[in-house]
């Protein structure tokens, strides 16, 4: 923009020259004229020489106006990203601010934090010890690359299609306990997960069938030969080693190994050079993971995803694979879905995830990438999706520049600063100094000018919603960092015939709704007074959500043939009583 003003005021100061000096060849000319005839044509060309210059004048404008305004983008991060302020491309850095401060106040284990909007660079952070250039493994974000290098050879009529069977594509190995399901195996249920194979080698399983391959010789061999624990197409099933199958599938159809597939049809028209991808011992590049890469090079992925598979003019990978990769095939457990090798997090945000906290999240209809690199434990794994949803998300205000905030940007920068120098110990000394005084919980109230009544909820709580479609019911809710604690407000009919000591039973038949949750059970039903002497009915609920046990604080209330609930539930880290208390806040007019 500044570059924009200072073109333009010189182009006028130009004009200004250009008109007086004009003056004086005119009149010089002009001397000498010798007949009307002259004049005219004199005086056409100063017309017409002044409507070019005017011409020029307003395209600088409108090409400056278009980068300031995140229009489409001029230029292409082949040889690097530009930077600029969140406000020039339409984001407010308050909530980036915010986002900074929860990292370093809860000590969270975020390694480097990089925002893109609009093809530039808002916001780029790097933890203690770490530098932007440095390559950072990037663990199963490596799956999403080896399905973007299949869609490739899509394109270019090495592999025939999703539809071939797998067993097809190792025509000199003969897999162990071949039956139908197995025969029924194609390459869209290894880019989906639900190959069907009792693979058992994710974190889940401590990595236990990994391991047993990576002692095997034959890698593909010990992957089909596999027992098939259910039809393919059935279930996910998360597995390292149909990843790999892909790298071996590439391996086989093009004579290139996957990591010099790639460096050809891949990474060299992105400008992606400085990487690091190991191969097993018989030559075959790891396609689960192991891919080291600089995180402004993990953008470059995304970016191009964004972009529909084009980059520069020109077709990397074809728009039908990119929309077939990033929708919804199939239920997934962390996220809502998953496609080919890409996690779905809603209708409009696909992400690549790697173990500890590895993200490329991109998001399309808002022009942002957002790269996370982290050494998280696997129960905080997903936070960054919490930091999207609270505070990325929220930052985008508009698809124009914002006026500028110098005084936040700046303490922004000195956040990151800090952030980068000081050390792990140093930091740790820094947050355990005692507190003068306990502040204890912080509570904040929703109130429901419709129906009647407020609720309580832990301030610490966020507001998520950006990320998902709240179901009908719910009129309010806010989650913690690590997804959980959730608390949500219900409003809903009455079911028919339902007395108020049985609505127990509607939680559990919300939760039936909700596939995420399993084996859901009533442990405690109790009707209870509210503090204004309402009656209410008061239930706790275990469920399962994946391997995690979900503990549930319900209240529920009828007014005005309404059924009203507070839920409150938790993946067991937090109290019963925590959970009751907020639940248990529900409160009426009188």
């Amino acid at each position: 923009m500044v570059l924009g003003i200072r073109l333009i005021s010189r182009l006028w100061q130009d004009i200004a020259c250009f008109q007086v000096n004009h003056f004086r060849f005119v009149f010089s000319i002009n001397c000498h004229v010798r007949d009307t005839g002259d004049l005219s044509k004199l005086m056409k060309f100063k017309t017409s020489l002044h409507r070019i210059v005017i011409l020029i004048l307003l395209l600088l404008i409108w090409s400056n106006l278009g980068l300031a305004t995140g229009g489409e983008t001029d230029y292409w991060p082949t040889q690097g990203w530009r930077t600029a302020s969140p406000e020039s491309q339409g984001m407010d850095s308050e909530f980036l601010l915010k986002m900074m401060e929860t990292i370093w106040d809860k000590e969270i284990g975020i390694n480097s934090a990089l925002i893109i909007r609009n093809g530039h660079i808002v916001l780029e952070a790097n933890g203690y010890a770490y530098h932007r250039d440095d390559l950072r493994n990037i663990q199963s974000c490596t799956k999403s690359v080896s399905s973007a290098l299949i869609g490739i050879a899509i394109d270019k009529g090495y592999i025939q299609s999703v539809h071939q069977p797998v067993l097809n594509f190792f025509p000199n190995r003969k897999a162990k306990r071949l039956n139908t399901n197995k025969k029924a195996m194609t390459l869209e249920h290894v880019l989906t997960m639900t190959t069907g194979l009792k693979c058992r080698d994710s974190h889940l399983y401590q990595w236990d069938g990994l391991t047993r391959m990576q002692a095997r010789r034959d890698w593909v061999k010990y992957m089909i030969d596999l027992p098939m624990s259910e039809k393919p197409g059935t279930h996910f099933e998360y597995c390292n080693g149909a990843s790999f199958l892909l790298s071996a599938i590439i391996q086989n159809k093009t004579g290139m190994n996957a990591l010099s597939f790639a460096e050809k049809y891949l990474f060299a028209p992105l400008g992606i050079s400085n990487i690091k991808w190991p191969s097993n011992p018989r030559g075959i590049t790891i396609g689960w993971g192991q891919l080291k890469m600089r995180p402004r090079d993990m953008a470059k992925i995304g970016y191009l995803y964004m972009n529909d598979g084009l980059w520069n003019g020109k077709r990397i990978i074809s728009s039908q694979w990119i929309k077939e990769s990033t929708r919804k095939h199939t239920i997934a457990t962390g996220l809502p879905g998953y496609g080919y090798q890409w996690w779905i997090i809603n209708d409009d945000i696909y992400t690549a995830i790697g173990y500890d906290g590895q993200f490329i999240i991109v998001a399309p209809k808002e022009k942002l990438i957002t790269v996370f690199t982290s050494s998280l434990p696997s129960k905080a794994m997903y936070i960054p999706v919490s930091l999207l949803g609270a505070y990325i998300l929220p930052a985008v205000r508009s698809p124009t520049p914002l006026s500028e905030n110098p005084d936040v940007n700046k303490k922004i920068s000195s956040l990151i600063t800090r952030w980068q120098t000081t050390s792990h110990l140093a930091r740790a000394k820094m947050q355990n100094k005692p507190a003068t005084t306990s502040p204890g919980m912080i509570y904040q109230t929703y109130v429901n000018d419709e129906y009647g009544f407020s609720v309580s909820h832990d301030g610490m709580l966020l507001d998520m919603t950006r990320l998902h479609a709240l179901p009908p019911m719910v009129v309010f809710e806010r989650r913690g960092l690590r997804g959980f604690p959730v608390f949500a407000v219900l409003v809903d009919d009455i079911p028919k015939g339902m007395a108020l000591r049985q609505t127990g039973n509607y939680m559990i038949e919300v939760y039936k709704r909700m596939p995420q949750f399993q084996d859901s059970k009533i442990k405690k039903q109790e009707l209870i007074k509210l503090h204004d002497g309402m009656d209410a009915n008061y239930v706790e609920i275990e469920s399962r959500h994946g391997s995690r046990g979900i503990y549930t604080a319900c209240v529920f209330a009828y007014k005005n043939n309404k059924i009203i609930g507070a839920v409150a539930g938790s993946a067991g880290k937090s109290s019963i009583e925590y959970l009751a208390a907020m639940a248990k806040s529900l409160k009426f007019e009188n």
